[in-house]
């Protein structure tokens, strides 16, 4: 985290653990602000991977699911990396500012998804350079998101996936239901649109903006579910984040077989529980009969209000359909499976 960025949120009452925000020290319910306002969160949870170089394009190309050729100044993609078993070693969201290409991924994964990289750049002119601490990152949301940016730029994204860099500051729609956007930009600039939104928003920490990515249905990859999916698994074929047309990739055969001739197993589900604990990530998800048999696992989880916890999990499809399912070690809460947010893709 920038020291100055830590400065302007301290100021502001944030309580910051490890680099994240926890909170701004509100006593109000902050993901509720979304649904009637204006919601403003610091995105240091995140870290950013600059790529650029003579054979960048190529070099991704040959490494991520997505196909990198489709990324421009104004269109951005969701992405992965895997391990030749096609297991996820890392997914980010990819965007192009000042004709480099930037991979913002959960930070505690990131030193070791740089560091491999890396050892695959070999010959090929390609720079990877980790720019956390240069480019400060923010999140708006909200019902009034949308007016509150456009009376701030000429012009914002209006379609998911979409960016637009202006005054130094790249501006990316995000999936949900709810507008949400990312800002990322040197910190002057980043500083200057935090104090002109804050005047109009209820500022909210890591929770709170881990919940909005929960019911937009979209898996984030953590230190504790590395190399613990196939894409299929997580839905990253329905959410524009796997290409079966690109060419060769780290895991794309496993990849490619389970697309055309296997059956999907498990899938990614959006569940709420209540509970006293929240669940962590790469927890296990346990079927409620007698047997109590492993059905899945958490991706994420967020706190919603009264001790209602909503989750992302990879579960058993036929377990999912006919059994009842708890988080293990909390046998009394069981999980209600909500409905995904968009359509999946036929396997």
């Amino acid at each position: 985290m920038n020291n100055e960025w830590k400065k302007i949120l301290l100021s502001n009452n944030a309580t910051i653990e490890n680099n994240t925000v926890k909170n701004f020290g509100l006593s109000i319910e902050e993901e509720q602000a979304a649904y009637s306002n204006m919601i403003l969160a610091d995105l240091s949870h995140y870290s950013l991977l600059e790529a650029s170089g003579d054979d960048v394009v190529d070099f991704l190309q040959g490494q991520l699911t997505n196909d990198i050729k489709l990324v421009t100044e104004d269109i951005g993609q969701l992405s992965a990396y895997c391990n030749p078993k096609g297991r996820i070693l890392a997914n980010f969201r990819i965007f192009k500012r000042n004709d480099h290409y930037f991979l913002r991924m959960r930070s505690d994964i990131s030193e070791a998804t740089i560091k491999r990289l890396r050892m695959f750049v070999m010959r090929s002119k390609v720079e990877l350079v980790n720019k956390s601490d240069e480019l400060c990152r923010i999140g708006i949301a909200g019902l009034n998101a949308t007016k509150n940016l456009s009376s701030l730029f000429k012009n914002i994204p209006e379609n998911t996936d979409e960016s637009l860099t202006e005054n130094d500051i790249s501006i990316i729609k995000l999936p949900g239901t709810l507008p949400r956007y990312e800002a990322h930009g040197p910190f002057n600039k980043i500083k200057g649109l935090w104090e002109n939104l804050h005047k109009e928003a209820v500022l909210i920490g890591e929770n709170s903006w881990n919940l909005l990515t929960i019911r937009a249905a979209i898996p984030e990859i953590v230190s504790e579910t590395v190399e613990a999916f196939v894409p299929q698994m997580v839905n990253l074929q329905a959410i524009n984040s796997l290409s079966f047309t690109k060419g060769c990739y780290p895991g794309q055969e496993v990849v490619a077989r389970m697309h055309y001739l296997g059956k999907l197993k498990r899938r990614l589900y959006i569940g709420a529980v209540k509970g006293d604990t929240l669940p962590v990530s790469g927890q296990s998800i346990m079927t409620s009969n007698e047997n109590e048999e492993k059905a899945g696992q958490v991706v994420t989880a967020s706190w919603s209000k009264d001790k209602n916890i909503e989750i992302l999990a990879v579960l058993q499809i036929e377990k999912a359909e006919k059994e009842v399912l708890h988080v293990e070690s909390d046998t009394g809460s069981t999980i209600e499976l909500v409905d995904l947010p968009y359509s999946l893709e036929k396997e």
